[in-house]
């Protein structure tokens, strides 16, 4: 099988390629190559999908399929898809639930209503909006390749190698020790997609050329209280005196100024803004062959690649930075310390 990756040196396009090239495909990845280079084995393929010239070096390959992770404009995706076309079999977009116009307010499935967006749109994440950008996305790839494109819309990805560092931060503060601040209801749940079985499901429907759209919005099994026990276990956290939650209401936290999602990585407060936040249908996906792993799988081996991350850089984990500005154009996460004392302080 000869897979074109659009993207394929971090995260989830490293996921993608790292199981293709471990399933014995013929694997190209074209990128900019500021990111890295992809492992071993797959051919890797310098140029900017902005720029025309550069596009063309894929003008003369054959490819059986192409799985498109970046995030660009829509008018530079119509460029990609249509000059593909004629030389790829199937494409599958990557795209998001956030496409979704009344997400995350209202619960949604793959007939809700999308945002609107065209596909000859030009701009940038913080001119278009993250959600739009990838709605006008989405119908480039259907227009260029209709009946032979999937859309996957992911949820919450995380798993070794995550560049927004949402789940690497709760590891790392929890590893720190102390009390920890630990957001609203221990039994709210969270849905989590790792990387890795994102990437093996996107290849497995690619090659079977599915059509159509699906969400992948993440397990229903795990719950908050479960996603920071869990890391406790996994960092040992204070040996001595176990594990320190301090579970504060969500009402406390937002009158002390905390930003949801952000400074406490996936925390969504009750309110009426995320009240459809976790109520995604993930039905397709399942159906279509989606196998979660277990929660207590994916917090291990993040802290597995965190460590080795450390170790490679010199440096301690609790300096370790493996978080930065998202591909949704979202700042850092995580909470301050001193921001954190300040909150515990106060609940006497």
């Amino acid at each position: 099988m000869r897979l074109l990756v659009l993207g394929g040196t971090r995260f989830l396009g490293r996921a993608i390629v790292d199981e293709a090239i471990r399933r014995g495909y013929d694997v190209t990845t074209f990128s900019r190559g500021l990111s890295g280079e992809p492992r071993p084995g797959a051919e890797a393929l310098h140029g900017d999908r902005t720029s025309s010239a550069d596009l063309a070096r894929l003008a003369e390959r054959d490819f059986d399929f192409v799985i498109d992770t970046s995030t660009i404009a829509p008018r530079h995706v119509t460029a990609s898809a249509q000059l593909l076309a004629p030389r790829v079999g199937h494409y599958t977009y990557v795209s998001t639930i956030s496409v979704y116009a009344d997400y995350p307010r209202e619960p949604v499935d793959e007939d809700s209503a999308v945002l609107d967006c065209p596909a000859d749109a030009d701009g940038t994440i913080e001119s278009l909006g993250y959600g739009e950008l990838k709605a006008g996305s989405e119908r480039a790839v259907a227009e260029a390749f209709p009946e032979r494109h999937l859309i996957a819309r992911p949820g919450l990805i995380v798993g070794p190698h995550e560049t927004m560092g949402r789940l690497p931060w709760w590891l790392t503060r929890i590893a720190r020790g102390g009390a920890v601040l630990a957001p609203g209801d221990p039994d709210r749940p969270v849905r989590l997609t790792d990387a890795r079985d994102l990437a093996a499901w996107l290849i497995d429907n690619s090659r079977r050329r599915i059509p159509g759209i699906i969400n992948v919005p993440g397990s229903e099994d795990a719950r908050f209280g479960d996603l920071l026990t869990t890391c406790g276990e996994m960092t040992r956290a204070d040996r001595h005196t176990g594990l320190d939650l301090r579970w504060v209401r969500d009402q406390v936290l937002l009158d002390a100024g905390i930003e949801p999602w952000s400074e406490l990585p996936m925390w969504a407060p009750d309110i009426p803004e995320l009240a459809g936040i976790w109520t995604v249908s993930g039905g397709r996906a399942i159906r279509t062959g989606f196998r979660y792993r277990p929660l207590t799988d994916t917090v291990h081996d993040t802290w597995a690649w965190l460590r080795l991350e450390a170790a490679a850089r010199g440096t301690e984990l609790s300096n370790l930075a493996v978080g930065g500005p998202s591909a949704s154009g979202a700042p850092p996460v995580g909470l301050d310390p001193a921001k954190e004392e300040q909150v515990l302080a106060g609940l006497g």
